[in-house]
């Protein structure tokens, strides 16, 4: 058990060189970074979504965003769309579970406002295609003025048409793909505040 939890390190010390030395996704986190600390400064808000564990990364986001992360500040105006259990179950009740983020972003978003999305899923398999998240990007697409960031693995690249910015890990595999957005969650958390008061 010892050696696959060295094996384990090794590989995700191999992974972060090689994502060190990937200038495009290097640079995406910056651009990402960068229209947040915009939509904040002009008072817009910021919704976040995801399925299952990816779920749990936007409201991860929404909470380092709200309250801090490594330093007192004004708060961010930020929303998971994955929490509020009332919303989440009548609207996959009454009209399915594919419209259960775009129906949310429809009703909350206004120009100047960002939206972010996770997916780590894979679109060879029709029954988790996670058409709620590609139906968001499709609302948020409409909205003039929205702008969009995508958390993807290399199995969701079928979606960097619907973003401006898009974080793509360079793995098919969940696990990985999870671990690397969470990395990615604290460095721009991390970037944002060092703007802000």
């Amino acid at each position: 058990m010892k050696n696959k939890v060295l094996d384990l390190l090794k590989a995700r010390a191999l992974l972060y060189k090689n994502l060190e030395e990937n200038s495009r996704f290097v640079e995406q986190i910056v651009l990402a970074a960068e229209l947040i600390k915009k939509t904040v400064d002009s008072g817009g808000k910021i919704l976040i979504f995801g399925n299952g564990g990816s779920a749990t990364d936007a409201q991860h986001l929404a909470a380092e965003l709200v309250c801090k992360f490594e330093k007192v500040r004004k708060p961010i105006a930020a929303l998971a769309l994955t929490a509020d259990s009332a919303i989440l179950t009548a609207q996959s009740n009454d009209f399915g579970f594919e419209t259960v983020f775009s129906r949310q972003i429809e009703a909350f978003a206004r120009p100047g406002d960002t939206v972010i999305g996770f997916t780590t899923s894979n679109p060879c398999f029709k029954s988790i295609q996670s058409r709620n998240i590609q139906l968001a990007f499709d609302m948020a697409k409409s909205i003039n003025g929205l702008k969009r960031v995508g958390f993807f693995s290399s199995r969701t690249k079928y979606l960097l048409g619907q973003v401006d910015v898009a974080i793509v890990v360079p793995s098919e595999s969940t696990a990985i793909t999870q671990e690397v957005h969470q990395f990615v969650i604290h460095a721009l958390c991390g970037l944002i505040e060092e703007g802000l008061s």
